[in-house]
C-alpha cells in the first residue's frame, strides 16, 4: 500500500525502446509497425571549441542531428525543425521511392531554402537511399527511379546536374 493507504498499482515495462537505447526490433513493437520515437545526438566536430559561436543560432563546435519519423503524425515537429537546420537528410526507400512524407519534407526544403537565401545562408539536401539490400532491388535501378521522382517535384540530383546528393545506405 502506498502512503495513502491505497494499493499500489505494478507498472508494466513497455517493449521497444528503453531509456538506454534502442534493443531489438523496434518498429515491430510500435504502432503500425512504424517507429515512434525522437532522437537527437550531438557530434563535436574536431579542433572546434564547443563554445565558439558564428552568431545567436549556429555553434561552429557540434553537428546536432534530429531524427523524426517520417510518419505523417510528426509534420509539425518536422515543420519546427526545418526553420533552425542547416542540412535536411531525407531518407527514401528504395522499395517505395517518393512517398508523400518525401513530398512533405521537399515542400518544406523548398520554402526555407527560399528563407536562408534572403538570409545569406545555405540549407543543403542529402538524400539517404535505404533498403537497398532488399531482395530484388537494383541499385542502379532504384537510383534512375528516385533521380526522376525528385526530378518531378523540383529536386536535382548531382546525377540530372544539380547539387544534391544520393547516398545509398
Amino acid at each position: 500500500k502506498n502512503d495513502r493507504g491505497k494499493p499500489k498499482k505494478k507498472k508494466k515495462k513497455k517493449k521497444g525502446a528503453q531509456t538506454k537505447g534502442i534493443v531489438g526490433d523496434v518498429a515491430g513493437t510500435e504502432a503500425g509497425g512504424i517507429t515512434q520515437i525522437i532522437t537527437a545526438f550531438q557530434l563535436q566536430l574536431e579542433d572546434a571549441d564547443e563554445t565558439t559561436t558564428t552568431d545567436t543560432h549556429h555553434s561552429t563546435g557540434a553537428v546536432t542531428f534530429l531524427d523524426t519519423p517520417g510518419h505523417a503524425a510528426f509534420k509539425a515537429m518536422r515543420e519546427c525543425g526545418s526553420h533552425c537546420t542547416d542540412i535536411i537528410v531525407l531518407v527514401i526507400a528504395a522499395d517505395d521511392g517518393v512517398s508523400d512524407q518525401t513530398r512533405e519534407v521537399i515542400q518544406l526544403y523548398q520554402s526555407q531554402k527560399t528563407l536562408s537565401e534572403a538570409r545569406g545562408e545555405e540549407l543543403g539536401l542529402i538524400i539517404a537511399l535505404t533498403k537497398i539490400d532488399k531482395p530484388g532491388i537494383v541499385l542502379e535501378t532504384a537510383v534512375r527511379n528516385v533521380d526522376s521522382q525528385l526530378l518531378e517535384y523540383g529536386v536535382e540530383t548531382e546525377n540530372m546536374g544539380g547539387n544534391v546528393q544520393i547516398i545509398p545506405v
